[in-house]
């Protein structure tokens, strides 16, 4: 088997008729908010609602589903009010993806807003000890790595894997790689050289063996950057030969490997999961009809 490519779904248009798009131009996985990815306020709870969605996704042969918290969520957060709000909002987030089915939810890591980084990274992990009690089992956070830069953290692999290994003993966490982050964060891997040095960096401080999700993301901005601008596949910086080399590394089989373009309609979707399969070669899968009527 295959990687499964799939796309961040849009929230406009209901879910069902999402899904069923989805299918059509061929994913096999998707990704959404469970709600306003800029907001506090979640969606009134509706459990049979959300199991609906589970029942939707099997039907038209999509899994996994994943959901991605929202923004907002600062784990790390000074501000007592923005501290609480963020451990909320998040537990509110797992519950829904548990519903879902869905068993993972993707986390940035926030930022430590000047406290210092060491001790940014200390809250975050101990308060994801503390949160992860009200959580369900069978819901897994991967932690997601960022562009860096300023007082973000999970810019580096190493940061990150300080959270894994500090916490391996008290909950399952895994890791969504985001390549348009990792390209921004100062990892230039557009070539096969380069990709192979990003590959011994991912092992030496994660571990493949965490890496649950790939986030395939080209970027408008030069690497190093620390900006966070996603492009189409092949309309940015990364490079035909960096996209090869990832995308035909030999990852798990079933691995979800997430769209997060821009949003320019389902034609674009078609074009990115094209080069998606193109890049990606034998690890691909093909798509004999993915063209809409």
């Amino acid at each position: 088997m295959a990687m499964k490519f799939g796309i961040h779904m849009p929230q406009k248009g209901g879910f069902a008729k999402n899904v069923e798009r989805a299918a059509r131009i061929g994913c096999r996985s998707v990704q959404i908010f469970a709600g306003n990815p800029t907001s506090w306020k979640s969606p009134l709870l509706n459990p049979e609602e959300l199991k609906k969605r589970s029942e939707v996704l099997q039907e038209n042969g999509i899994s996994p589903l994943l959901v991605h918290a929202p923004y907002l969520v600062n784990l790390s957060a000074v501000k007592e009010e923005f501290y609480h709000k963020s451990r909320q909002l998040l537990r509110e987030t797992v519950e829904r993806a548990a519903y879902m089915e869905a068993p993972f939810v993707v986390l940035h890591m926030g930022s430590h807003r000047g406290m210092g980084f060491d001790e940014g990274l200390e809250l975050f992990a101990s308060t994801l000890k503390t949160e992860s009690r009200h959580w369900p089992e069978k819901v897994q956070i991967l932690l997601e790595n960022t562009a860096g830069g300023g007082n973000s953290l999970g810019g580096s692999f190493a940061s990150i894997g300080y959270v894994l290994k500090s916490l391996k003993n008290d909950l399952l966490l895994g890791v969504c790689l985001d390549t348009a982050h990792a390209w921004a964060a100062g990892y230039d891997f557009s070539t096969s050289e380069g990709f192979k040095e990003l590959i011994e960096e991912i092992d030496l401080h994660i571990g493949l063996e965490n890496i649950k999700a790939l986030h395939v993301n080209d970027t408008g901005t030069p690497c190093g950057s620390h900006r966070d601008r996603h492009a189409h596949l092949g309309e940015g910086m990364i490079g035909e030969e960096g996209f090869t080399a990832f995308l035909r590394y030999p990852w798990p089989e079933d691995l979800p490997a997430i769209l997060e373009t821009p949003e320019n309609g389902t034609d674009w979707d078609i074009v990115n999961l094209e080069k998606l399969r193109f890049y990606a070669g034998a690890n691909g899968e093909s798509l004999p009809n993915s063209r809409e009527n």
